[in-house]
């Protein structure tokens, strides 16, 4: 669990600093950074200007609540572990979370074996995910399972046909796809239309826009490489 949970990074927001304070300890044994938020307004700050693997809110927070918290960081991120703390039970609350995709729900105080469990649960989360995910240089992820290209996890999009082209140069990874494969995979589809190399041509230079720079290199009279 360590291993996995020592490469992410972890927003947690809560404004008891009673509770805050011995969490934060906790949390820096097991993550790359902790970032600490003292309410909802500033957790959406610090997930919009940091990358963030792992969100950890409480419910009852000032200007912004922690559920509303999840709220807008599930419409960027349909995949990032969100786990919620409350003192509240009440089933309004229950069933307004359920609909978020979170990782769990406590209710507060938490038991210390219950928050390792949460945490070697999240571990086997992001095990999963990383599975599917080349990760580029300067917080670019592109994930094979979803066919989603993100920066810092906020989606960029893709045309189909740069979805095919990413999703084959990142499977042949430093090696050179020749012109006449992206051809027959990006356009199997299209039985009527000739192709050319410009096309090609013209595919990769929109895709490249939209990666780290140097990302995909040309290979000249061959064709291309991630790199």
């Amino acid at each position: 669990m360590r291993e996995i949970l020592q490469h992410n990074t972890i927003l947690y927001a809560e404004d008891d600093k009673a509770v805050q304070k011995p969490t934060v300890e906790y949390l820096r044994r097991y993550f790359k950074e902790v970032y600490v938020a003292s309410d909802g307004r500033e957790a959406l700050t610090m997930y919009r200007q940091y990358s963030i693997d792992i969100v950890m809110l409480d419910i009852d927070m000032p200007y912004v609540d922690g559920l509303e918290v999840a709220k807008e960081i599930r419409e960027e991120n349909k995949e990032i572990p969100i786990l919620i703390f409350t003192a509240f039970t009440e089933v309004d609350k229950l069933l307004k979370a359920t609909e978020l995709n979170l990782c769990k729900y406590l209710v507060k105080p938490v038991k210390p074996t219950e928050f390792k469990e949460v945490l070697f649960k999240i571990s086997q989360t992001l095990k999963e995910l990383s599975a599917s995910c080349f990760v580029f240089s300067e917080g670019y992820m592109w994930d094979s399972s979803k066919n989603i290209l993100s920066i810092n996890h906020k989606v960029i999009e893709l045309s189909h046909k740069e979805i095919i082209l990413l999703d084959l140069l990142v499977k042949n990874y430093q090696t050179c796809v020749s012109f006449e494969s992206i051809m027959a995979k990006v356009w199997e589809d299209d039985f009527d239309v000739e192709i050319s190399i410009d096309a090609v041509k013209f595919h990769v230079s929109k895709l490249r826009k939209k990666l780290p720079l140097g990302s995909i290199k040309s290979v000249y009279g061959q064709g291309y490489i991630l790199s």
